[in-house]
C-alpha cells in the first residue's frame, strides 16, 4: 500500500475512534451525577469530607465535562486498542494475525485492572492519610478541579504502568531483550520500578509509591514469564518453518533426481533404438 494509502486507512480509524469516545462522552454527560458518585465514593467513604468546593464560574461545569471525558476515554478503550491493532494488522503474517485479539484484551484487562487497583485499594488508604493528615493544624477544602485533576492521574498512572508486562513480552518478542536478560537486571528493574512509582503516584506520599512499586514488582516478574512463552513460541514456529522449508527443498531434488534419470533413460532408449 502506497504511503497514501496508509494515510487515509489512519484517518478513517481516527475518525471511528473519535466518534465513538464522542458517544460515550456524551452517555457520560447524560449521567454525570452517577460518574460523578463513582470519582466521589473514595472520598466519601474514607473521609469526612463530602463536597467540593468551586472558585471559579466556569469551574463547575469544567469540571464535571473533563470526568466525562476520562470516563467516556476509558469506555471507549477497547475499541481504541482494536483500531490501533487493526491498523498494523496488514504487515503482519499470518500467525501473528491471531494473536490480535489476545492482545486487545490482555491490554484492555490490564489497563482496567490497574485503575480498577488503584480505585479500591490505593485510594482509600491515600485519601485518609493524606487528607487526615495534622487533622489538628489544618482544615482541609478540596477545589474541584483539583480534585478531579488528581483522582484521574492517579488512576492513569495505574492503568499505565500494569501494561508493563505487555510491553516486556513484545520486547522479547521483537528479539530486543531477551527473558534471561531481564531477569539478570532484576536488581536494576526494581531500581527504575521504585523510581517510576515516585514519579508517577501524583500524591508523591511514601504510602502511595509503596502500593505501586508492590504490584510492578509483580508485574515484572509477569512479564519475564510472558516473555519466556513468547520466545518458546518463536523458536518453536521458527523450527516448523526451518523443517518445512527442509522437507520442501528435500522434495524438490528428490523430484529433480527422479526427472534426470528418467531423462537419462530415454536418452539411453534412443541410443538402444538407433
Amino acid at each position: 500500500m502506497p504511503i497514501m494509502g496508509h494515510l487515509g486507512e489512519l484517518r478513517k480509524r481516527l475518525t471511528w475512534v473519535a466518534l465513538v469516545v464522542v458517544v460515550f462522552v456524551i452517555a457520560a454527560f447524560v449521567e454525570k451525577n452517577y460518574v460523578f458518585d463513582v470519582l466521589m465514593h473514595p472520598l466519601r467513604a474514607n473521609t469526612s469530607i463530602t463536597e467540593l468546593v468551586t472558585l471559579g464560574v466556569t469551574e463547575a461545569f469544567m469540571s464535571v465535562l473533563k470526568v466525562c471525558i476520562y470516563a467516556g476515554l476509558i469506555c471507549a478503550l477497547p475499541f481504541i486498542l482494536y483500531q490501533f491493532w487493526a491498523f498494523i494488522l496488514p504487515g503482519l503474517y499470518e500467525n501473528e494475525k491471531k494473536s490480535v485479539i489476545p492482545y486487545v484484551l490482555s491490554t484492555t484487562v490490564l489497563f482496567l485492572g490497574g485503575i480498577a487497583f488503584a480505585y479500591f485499594v490505593v485510594l482509600p488508604v491515600g485519601l485518609r492519610f493524606m487528607i487526615g493528615y495534622a487533622p489538628d493544624i489544618f482544615h482541609q477544602f478540596l477545589q474541584a478541579d483539583r480534585y478531579v485533576t488528581f483522582i484521574s492521574m492517579f488512576l492513569l498512572a495505574f492503568g499505565v504502568v500494569f501494561e508493563l508486562p505487555i510491553v516486556m513480552m513484545l520486547l522479547s518478542w521483537a528479539g530486543i531483550v531477551s527473558h534471561q536478560r531481564m531477569r539478570k537486571v532484576r536488581r536494576y528493574a526494581i531500581l527504575v520500578e521504585a523510581i517510576v512509582a515516585a514519579v508517577f503516584t501524583p500524591s508523591q506520599d511514601p504510602l502511595s509509591m509503596c502500593l505501586m512499586l508492590g504490584p510492578l514488582i509483580v508485574l515484572y516478574e509477569f512479564g519475564i514469564w510472558l516473555s519466556k512463552i513468547s520466545t518458546r513460541r518463536r523458536e518453536k514456529r521458527r523450527a516448523l518453518s526451518e523443517a518445512a522449508d527442509a522437507a520442501t527443498m528435500a522434495e524438490a531434488s528428490r523430484m529433480a533426481a527422479a526427472a534426470g534419470m528418467a531423462e537419462a533413460a530415454e536418452s539411453e532408449g534412443l541410443g538402444l533404438g538407433s
